[in-house]
């Protein structure tokens, strides 16, 4: 599978995703990880939208309500959080980048310390 297929009109899209696709195996991609790569690279190519949208317009943002002038968050940054999120959890699934383990909530080593609370 080639990077040309899901990008044609996008060179550096095509090189990420073979870059990606290398990474993870040397054999063929099954279509399901050729998918999953393909959208890592849209995601990557947002967040890059994104970042210049918050360096251009800053963290917030004013508007006109009427008479009055007030300001609000720049929604490219709560947009930008979640693709992150969402590009982490494809590279999970794809075993790019390795699960997050659980951890213990009593993480000291000892017995309980509720009774000698």
């Amino acid at each position: 599978m080639d990077g040309r297929t899901y990008f044609p009109d996008d060179q550096l899209a095509a090189e990420r995703f073979d870059a990606l696709a290398r990474e993870l195996t040397s054999e063929e991609l099954a279509p399901q990880q050729a998918i999953l790569i393909a959208d890592l690279v849209r995601n990557e190519q947002l967040k890059d939208r994104l970042m210049a949208d918050i360096a251009e317009r800053g963290v917030e943002v004013r508007y006109y309500n009427g008479r009055n002038t007030l300001k609000r968050d720049n929604k490219s940054i709560t947009a930008l959080n979640k693709v992150q999120d969402q590009s982490r959890r494809t590279m999970m699934a794809l075993g790019l980048i390795a699960r997050e383990q659980p951890r213990p909530a009593d993480d000291d080593g000892d017995e309980d310390d509720f009774n000698d609370f």
